[in-house]
């Protein structure tokens, strides 16, 4: 007997054959059109209800308008219809709300079914809002090395209200902000700390990499991490 799905994947989960994927366009497409067609079906009674929809997901002022409209239209039909009232007003009144609310959800039926992209993991989306923050810190401490210091960049171990998405001055951050931020060993941490300090801190990165004790490869690993503002004793 033939399925929906095929075999199973090597994780262990089926997947969704060609058939399966029509089927869902052809009941996506069938919503679609009674989506659309529901001011007519409901005699105009529920025509603001697809504008309001996409209202809801748009959040544009013509389309609040739009839902607003319609509403009072559907209302006065729905009050018409209590007072059994007739004749060509009734009439027209239903005509155009029914028309109108069809408009409405034929143009604005990409907003409700339109294809959204993929939700971004929480994770990787705190890892990039991070990145960003570094590299706007780092233009920031190449630009004005006063303010960078005042802002306490690079210095998780000061109190501060910036926030520099994880980066660590090298001439002024303490050993244990080095440990805990670029993770290296607190040994050579602690003796890097020491050799600056002795020196009255480095010039730059590269002099770091010339003139301390701490292994070229672990600095260039640390460097997406790492800001070199003017020593602070």
């Amino acid at each position: 007997m033939s399925g929906s799905f095929s075999a199973s994947s090597p994780g262990g989960q089926r997947q969704p054959t060609d058939r399966t994927n029509n089927g869902n366009r052809f009941v996506r497409a069938i919503g679609q059109v009674v989506w659309i067609a529901l001011p007519v079906f409901s005699l105009g009674l529920l025509a603001w209800v697809p504008a309001g929809q996409v209202w809801y997901r748009a959040r544009t002022v013509a389309w609040f308008l739009t839902a607003a409209v319609l509403l009072l239209a559907s209302a006065g039909i729905l009050v018409a219809m209590a007072a059994s009232a007739a004749g060509a007003g009734y009439g027209m009144l239903l005509i155009a709300t029914m028309a109108g609310g069809a408009v409405a959800a034929a143009t604005g039926r990409n907003v409700v079914f339109g294809r959204r992209g993929p939700d971004v993991d929480p994770a990787l989306q705190k890892a990039l809002d991070n990145r960003a923050r570094r590299s706007e810190a780092r233009a920031l401490s190449e630009r004005d090395p006063q303010l960078a210091l005042d802002l306490h960049i690079g210095r998780p171990d000061r109190p501060r209200d910036y926030d520099d998405g994880g980066l660590v001055d090298l001439n002024n951050a303490s050993a244990d902000s080095i440990v805990y931020v670029l993770g290296w060993d607190a040994t050579v941490a602690r003796a890097f700390v020491e050799e600056r300090d002795a020196r009255l801190g480095y010039r730059s990165l590269a002099e770091i990499g010339a003139l301390s004790s701490v292994d070229p490869q672990l600095l260039e690993a640390s460097t997406e991490r790492i800001v070199v503002l003017p020593y602070r004793p």
